[in-house]
């Protein structure tokens, strides 16, 4: 029949990948960044989308993370706000002391104000949640981040290439300095800005004209500057520093010809050391793992978010796709397995990395020899992430074996572990007589406890061989010689002969040795702070020297 025909060669769809927890709404996100209120996640209504209802409103919400699987996050505190935001940021201000119990919560707006808000009194409903606004920036607030180490200073980019340092230390009141000049040229939408995780006083920011600066705010100037030589127009939408490697940084092109992300080591910032293509259209957001810097997360205008090992260049994974444009992706700082997408669909999804696990749609070929392709359901995780893996381990095997390893070596050590305790007391004993270098009052010892006279002659003739005066011990232990007779007189050694003439030689030259130059240390030993002052000193000798030339030519 018809009803039977249809049943036979339509595919039996699979299961939707569960997802930890969702938002109904167009958000931008920000993980809690202390491990108390690590299940704590912001939501801000972002700009330049609009809802099914046409609702124009704005709200920061703050939401509690369930971890029962596929429900709504529970509502857990709401501030109504009048203007959109482009980019929030949760900090740890406060929290150390007490003072703050749940951190700072920074929101950038489309309007270029930065709001500053008290996580705990948006929770407990508290008349006045927002500590300061700060105007100081003329057009969206797009790069925002608080310094993980020093959680007192917040920076942030906007409009015509401006980056500034907020320093929180009395919130209420805070203070708004430059990092350094502007570099010379067009002013340029600031699109990212990024705190070095190794070097504390190190920031880097990227702009919509591809120029990505690195600054130090020790030196209040810009250490170096960088842009893609292949195509220098492009729009950069990410910057990112690897967590473990002070000196590598991450690029990300929203460029639809050109949808990569490229890997810079600032050592030799002439070209990127490694590029990551595997989206069709720019890349809009990415996020690199805190606690694994093998695991990067990016997501694109082609509805795809991959998950990439940057060491190799490789895909290890795909979550689901999205029905529009993901624009932020985020790592929970300290929940390692989760993460959050928030997409133009309306949703703001929290995923975990087991749901990436799910087996990929496959092929399966109809009775009429066509095949029918299962929609998607996102490529399989190929190995494990970093958190997963045992630090050390061990495992008794038969016969006393012990097999034991460690993170530290790729060595496997097999041991023999005796279980009986008279063994292990006598080898104490013996071990004890080796470091004291005793080994003759040992064997002495051995000898007046022997069971049998045998026994007692093999461990007074070991006594003997452990001794200082060896040889005649032995002779004496034979009966050969008399072990209290007193020791033979020595020999006088004779008169030296001596020339009664110096030989006289013609003096050679010495030979010389070439010089061997001093062995340079390998790029991995380098300071990576004296590595940025080095750079800013380059930097500024080049400026001098353009600027001469310049003045020259006129």
């Amino acid at each position: 029949s018809i009803s039977a025909l249809l049943t036979e060669h339509t595919p039996v769809l699979p299961a939707e990948m569960p997802k930890v927890g969702s938002i109904p709404r167009s958000a931008t996100v920000a993980w809690s960044s202390s491990n108390e209120h690590s299940g704590l996640l912001a939501a801000g209504t972002v700009a330049g989308a609009i809802s099914d209802t046409f609702d124009s409103t704005s709200h920061l919400d703050v939401f509690s993370l369930d971890l029962q699987g596929g429900a709504e996050l529970p509502l857990v505190g709401s501030l109504a706000c009048n203007d959109r935001f482009s980019r929030l940021t949760w900090g740890t201000k406060g929290v150390a002391d007490g003072s703050l119990p749940y951190g700072l919560l920074a929101a950038g707006t489309a309007n270029g104000s930065v709001q500053i808000v008290d996580p705990g009194r948006l929770i407990s409903r508290h008349d006045a949640p927002v500590v300061a606004t700060i105007d100081s920036h003329s057009g969206p607030v797009r790069g925002l981040e608080f310094n993980p180490a020093v959680p007192e200073l917040l920076a942030s980019g906007a409009a015509e290439s401006e980056v500034f340092i907020t320093d929180l230390t009395n919130p209420s009141t805070p203070r708004v300095v430059s990092p350094g000049a502007k570099s010379p040229g067009p002013g340029a939408d600031i699109s990212c800005v990024a705190w070095n995780r190794r070097v504390t006083h190190i920031l880097a920011s990227t702009s919509h004209n591809g120029l990505s600066v690195v600054w130090d705010l020790k030196l209040k100037k810009p250490v170096i500057n960088f842009t893609n030589s292949a195509n220098r127009g492009q729009r950069n939408s990410v910057i990112a520093w690897n967590p473990e490697v002070a000196t590598q940084i991450i690029v990300a092109s929203e460029d639809d010809a050109f949808p990569s992300m490229q890997i810079w080591d600032l050592r030799n910032a002439f070209a990127p050391v490694k590029e990551l293509t595997g989206h069709s259209k720019g890349i809009l957001t990415a996020s690199w793992c805190p606690q694994d810097e093998n695991l990067l997360i990016s997501s694109g205008k082609d509805n795809r978010t991959l998950c990439w090992d940057p060491a190799t260049g490789e895909v290890l994974c795909e979550l689901p796709p999205s029905a529009n444009w993901t624009f932020d992706v985020q790592w929970s700082p300290c929940l390692p397995a989760l993460l959050s997408s928030a997409s133009f669909s309306g949703e703001v999804a929290v995923h975990s990395l087991a749901d990436a696990s799910a087996t990929a749609g496959a092929e399966e070929t109809g009775a009429d020899g066509f095949s029918v392709q299962e929609p998607h359901a996102g490529k399989p995780m190929i190995r494990a992430p970093k958190w997963l893996r045992r630090p050390c381990g061990a495992s008794f095997g038969f016969g006393g074996k012990l097999v034991r390893f460690s993170h530290k070596s790729s060595e496997v050590t097999i041991e023999d572990v005796p279980s009986d305790t008279g063994v292990v007391a006598r080898a104490e004993q013996l071990r004890a007589a080796l470091e004291a270098g005793d080994l003759a009052g040992f064997c002495a010892h051995k000898a007046e406890a022997a069971p049998s006279e045998r026994d007692a002659d093999d461990w007074k003739l070991m006594e003997v061989l452990c001794s200082h005066d060896q040889r005649t011990l032995v002779l004496g232990f034979l009966g050969l010689v008399d072990p209290n007779a007193p020791p033979p007189a020595e020999p006088q050694a004779e008169a030296a002969y001596e020339p009664q003439y110096e030989p006289q030689y013609e003096a050679q030259p010495e030979p010389v040795t070439p010089a061997t130059p001093e062995p340079q240390p390998p790029l991995q030993d380098v300071n990576p702070e004296e590595l940025f002052s080095q750079m800013a000193i380059a930097t500024e000798r080049q400026m001098s020297q353009a600027s001469e030339l310049d003045a020259m030519g006129a």
